[in-house]
């Protein structure tokens, strides 16, 4: 039995965790179903999570579990706690749930379009006081005079749509670069909607409204049962990412500090809304930090860029960077291409030695990137061989090219103390002349340098053009191998076939 008093007798049973809310006895029965309905759905759910997590391709686990505790935590308080102090409570939950629920959504992102998880926890870590500082602009003074509070009980009533706002920029982020649309970022979208539903319900039913409880109680496990959706779908198969400019990079950043700025500069005229100028000033300097690490990444991709593209030895690109430029060609592009191979190189290098081989090499580099024209693509393709491909350039222009290269390779080499002297043969060919792919025209070319190097074509210096084009019934592979057993004799000093 309770014992007797006044404060055991003025108890009202839906304050309790299991009264009137949750059983419906003496209170609303709608209540209490939605209550309950709640509870299933956030059990459910976290089930769902869990049993999907083990999974391959599915959303991160610790997101969605602490979105559906504060889920149940929201439904929970109100009956521990009465007036403004309990939608306070609310409010707050709703927020840990929304803030969870945009983690979530950035890893998504993060995750499909391979960015750095600095970058992303720093996008976060600028949408949520950029989000903020908007709508406590926009409504805080207008919630402040309705309710009589003052600014920042206002700003702390709106957090929630602060974060709702946030997670609804993720949500159009990922459906403008993304395709196929995930259905993932939509559904939780959606779930974020539904919550700031419930979460305005909550603050009409604490004004005084009738009704806003139940739209809170109603949203509940709405919410709930989304995320549980959320946990059971799988990756889009393929993830492609649309074409992004500089402009689309920077447009972000600029927009979000432009509009903080403009928001500090309003509090400078009119100094009231002191939570939308601390939210608008976190958010300034939070984008220049994102600023510079944003550049330090660019930075450093450039050089990775530039060293996959790069020969280390000679400095000219590589085989990488020939392939990439021949990727006009395919476009339909004409293009002309010179093969260079050096001769007696071996010779030179098994009687002196590697380093003596390596500095025949440099200087030989720069001897044909001095006789290549600006535009053109200077390369070492590995070993002893080179190329040069001339963009947009026919056989005649090559030819020129050619014969510059191999009288300049023929010229005495000092390396270690000694004079030595190597030779060159070069073949030419051109696109559309020779050849309709960049595979095609590199066999042309490699065709007309093993000609010239075998003697068998009627070349000037050491140069020949390919002299006629690729059959349509040419075998690829038998032209592969013939291109291997010529590389295998010239190694072996044997006459190449």
């Amino acid at each position: 039995m309770l014992p007797p008093g006044p404060a055991w007798a003025t108890i009202d049973p839906g304050q309790l965790p299991l009264g009137n809310r949750w059983h419906g006895g003496g209170g609303s029965v709608v209540g209490g179903a939605l209550s309950w309905a709640c509870l299933a759905a956030v059990v459910g759910a976290a089930a769902a999570v869990l049993a999907a997590r083990r999974l391959p391709g599915r959303p991160p686990a610790l997101p969605a579990l602490v979105a559906l505790a504060a889920v149940g935590a929201a439904q929970l308080l109100p009956p521990l706690s009465t007036g403004g102090r309990g939608a306070a409570l609310q409010g707050a939950a709703t927020a840990v749930a929304l803030t969870a629920l945009a983690a979530g959504q950035l890893h998504l992102l993060r995750r499909r379009l391979a960015t750095s998880a600095v970058r992303s926890w720093l996008d976060l870590a600028t949408g949520v006081p950029g989000c903020l500082a908007v709508v406590w602009a926009i409504a805080a003074p207008l919630v402040a005079a309705v309710t009589g509070g003052g600014l920042l009980t206002a700003a702390l009533l709106l957090t929630p749509l602060g974060l709702a706002l946030l997670g609804v920029t993720f949500a159009v982020t990922s459906t403008a670069l993304l395709r196929p649309v995930d259905r993932r970022m939509v559904l939780t979208a959606a779930v974020v909607a539904v919550l700031t539903t419930g979460e305005a319900g909550s603050v009409s039913a604490a004004a005084g409204q009738v009704g806003g409880d139940l739209v809170a109680d109603a949203a509940r496990p709405v919410a709930a049962a989304l995320l549980g959706v959320v946990a059971l779908l799988r990756d889009p198969h393929q993830a492609v990412r649309a074409e992004e400019s500089g402009f689309d990079i920077v447009l972000g950043p600029v927009a979000q500090t432009s509009l903080s700025i403009a928001l500090l500069a309003w509090f400078v005229v009119s100094p009231t809304n002191t939570p939308m100028a601390w939210a608008a000033l976190a958010t300034v300097v939070l984008t220049l930090v994102k600023t510079v690490v944003v550049f330090q990444q660019l930075d450093a991709l450039n050089s990775l860029r530039a060293q996959a593209t790069t020969d280390a030895l000679t400095g000219l690109g590589n085989r990488r960077a020939l392939e990439d430029a021949l990727a006009a060609v395919d476009a339909g592009h004409p293009a002309a291409l010179v093969v260079v191979d050096l001769d007696r190189f071996k010779a030179v290098n098994d009687e002196l030695g590697h380093a003596a081989g390596d500095a025949l090499l440099v200087e030989l580099a720069a001897r044909l990137r001095h006789e290549a024209d600006d535009d053109d693509v200077v390369v070492r393709t590995g070993g002893d061989e080179f190329a040069l491909l001339v963009p947009g350039g026919d056989a005649s222009a090559a030819r020129d090219r050619a014969t510059r290269v191999v009288a300049a390779a023929r010229r005495p080499v000092h390396v270690v103390g000694r004079e030595v002297r190597v030779g060159a043969s070069a073949g030419v060919a051109a696109a559309p002349v020779h050849a309709r792919s960049a595979s095609e025209l590199q066999e042309a070319a490699d065709r007309a340098m093993y000609a010239a190097k075998s003697g068998a074509g009627a070349g000037e210096g050491g140069v020949v053009v390919a002299d006629a084009p690729v059959a349509d019934g040419s075998d690829p592979a038998a032209e592969e191998r013939r291109r291997g057993e010529r590389r295998t004799a010239e190694r072996r000093g044997e006459t190449p076939r």
